[in-house]
Formats: C-alpha cells, structure tokens, sequence
C-alpha cells in the first residue's frame, strides 16, 4: 500500500503579535544562548513578528476537514518562540487526543520526509503532517534574516491507497540533478536551492521558504496539480549541510 496526498492547507502569515518575551523568559533564553558562546539580541527579537507555531498551527488546520488522524507528526528547522510549549500534543488535542503525535526537529530540512517515511512506517490510515516555519528569533541567523525567511504553515494529510510508497531519497546535488534530468511523466518541484536545467513539468520554487518551500507549494497548487498529474517529485538541497532530499507523492 502507497501513501497517497488527500487533502492540504498551505498558510503564508501576515501581520504582528505583540512580543511575548517577558523578564524571564529573556532571561532564560540569554542564559541557554550563553552555553553556545552567542550573546541575547534584545533588537532582534524587537524586530520579529512573534507569529509561533500553535499559532500558525491552528490557522493552517483549522478547515482540514478532517476528525481524528491517527497519526499527527510535526516537522521544523527553525526553533519556535516559546521553547516550553508542546505544539505537536496541542495539535493533537485539536482533534480529540486520539492520535500518536510527536515533533521531528534538528534535521534542516529533511525534517518532513523524515516525517514521510515514519507515516509509512506507522501504518496509519490517515496521517497528518504539519510543516512550520516561524522567523523570530533571540539571535541573529542568517538564513532567517538575510534570506529573508517568511512565516508560513503546511498541513499534509496523507492515506493509504493502492501502489507503491517510494521513501524519501537523500543524496548529492549532483546525484539530485540526474535524478531529475531522468524523471518523466512527473512534475518536479523544486527547492530554491536546487540546481536544474529541466525545461518542462517543472515547478520552481522562490526564496523566502526553508523548511516549507515544495511543501508550500505543493498545498497552495494541490488542487490544479492533482487534475493534470498523478505524482510529483518534491526535491530540494539544504544550504547548511549541502546534501539533497527528495520524495514522489501520489496525488489521490
């Protein structure tokens, strides 16, 4: 059995919460920011939209259409604003604590096809992955700030369909590249960093998404993609480990 797409929500988030960084939460984060040798960056923080991820969490979920997932994994690159709030258990409890729900972090982003091939692994009928991405921050990173990134939300829900899953590929950009020059009858979508001459079928992602980029775009084209193909190649390279991801997604 494959794992096909059935539904998605793609959310690029406008506006500005008021901060939420009190004395001690400050203090908090200059005291962990310290342990790394960084020092706390008040103006930085000031600058922020201070949009988190339960926030975008409920946005991108909230007309899914769906009642109790069986699984519900979250995936991120960039740490959230409040580092004592379990989003992936809030998200759960949206839809009644049924689920088996747990967060996948520390991966760049290959944090959502890691979170794709333990949907296949859980043999779950009904999986909902969760992509977020939010840009305030304590310290200055230059991925974030220099890109600029933006604050955006995917909700994927994923069910078992006839055929074959074929789990996320990792390798080179060379290896990537080849990859994609020999792909047909799919549409490719790929990441900013993505090095292609391709010609046709080809979806080109533009900056100012990291961890949400083909997934982004892949909810906001979900509709139109799936009356004209029956899979698509998400792929991208991440610019801090240089190495290559990539995934074919069935559209149901």
């Amino acid at each position: 059995m494959a794992l096909a797409l059935a539904r998605a929500n793609g959310l690029r988030a406008t506006g500005r919460n008021p901060s939420p960084f009190d004395a001690e939460l400050i203090e908090y984060y200059a005291d962990l920011l310290g342990q790394f040798g960084h020092t706390l960056d008040l103006a930085q923080l000031a600058s922020g939209r201070s949009i988190g991820y339960p926030e975008l969490a409920s946005a991108v979920v909230a007309d899914l259409g769906i009642d109790e997932p069986d699984l519900i994994l979250l995936a991120y690159a960039i740490p959230d604003l409040h580092p004592l709030k379990t989003v992936a258990t809030y998200v759960n409890h949206l839809f009644g604590d049924q689920a088996c729900s747990m967060a996948l972090s520390e991966q760049g982003l290959q944090a959502p096809y890691t979170a794709l091939r333990m949907a296949d692994a859980y043999q779950c009928d009904q999986a909902l992955i969760l992509v977020l991405e939010q840009t305030t921050l304590p310290y200055r990173d230059p991925l974030v700030h220099d890109t600029p990134l933006s604050d955006t939300a995917v909700a994927l829900v994923f069910e078992r369909a006839d055929g074959d899953f074929q789990r996320p590929w990792s390798g080179t950009p060379a290896e990537l590249t080849a990859m994609i020059d020999q792909c047909s009858d799919t549409l490719v979508v790929a990441g900013p960093w993505v090095c292609t001459d391709r010609g046709f079928d080809l979806h080109r992602c533009g900056p100012g998404t990291y961890c949400t980029s083909v997934w982004l775009a892949l909810a906001e084209n979900y509709q139109r993609w799936q009356g004209e193909y029956r899979h698509v190649l998400l792929c991208d390279v991440d610019p801090r480990t240089g190495d290559a991801h990539a995934v074919r997604v069935d559209l149901r």
